[in-house]
């Protein structure tokens, strides 16, 4: 059995619209990635959003919430966690390009037709397969 992956979502515009609407499909995905026995964290330039982790009553499936660096991104993890993301998720590709991981298109409403997370599942599962080969 492969080990757990750490992976870290962004909040604002990858998880949550501008008036903080938690992205469709997103609570199934953490459900199940939790199921699974990964840890999820959140975090945002903005740092640690204890808020939207409770508006969306999303704690329990947690593993942390940090800070994140804007810039010079592997340099700086260490300054807001100690924790090394396996998987990124971020609707900014510079972020996704130094990490590693899946970019979204960002949040937006009306969600019609919004399957990001779904999509991002889907690139998680393949990348947790891909360890083991």
């Amino acid at each position: 059995m492969q080990p757990a992956l750490s992976i870290f979502f962004d909040v604002d515009g990858t998880l949550v619209t501008s008036n903080h609407r938690l992205r469709p499909w997103a609570r199934e995905v953490f459900e199940r990635l939790h199921g699974r026995g990964h840890h999820i964290y959140l975090w945002s330039g903005y740092g640690a959003r204890h808020e939207i982790a409770r508006r969306h009553d999303l704690q329990p499936l947690l593993s942390g919430l940090f800070g994140k660096p804007l810039y010079d991104y592997e340099a700086r993890r260490s300054l807001f966690t100690d924790v090394r993301p396996d998987f990124i998720v971020d609707d900014h590709p510079e972020i996704v390009e130094a990490l590693g991981g899946a970019c979204v298109e960002p949040a937006l409403e009306p969600f019609d037709g919004d399957r990001e997370m779904v999509r991002v599942y889907r690139e998680i599962l393949r990348f947790d397969r891909s360890r083991g080969t």
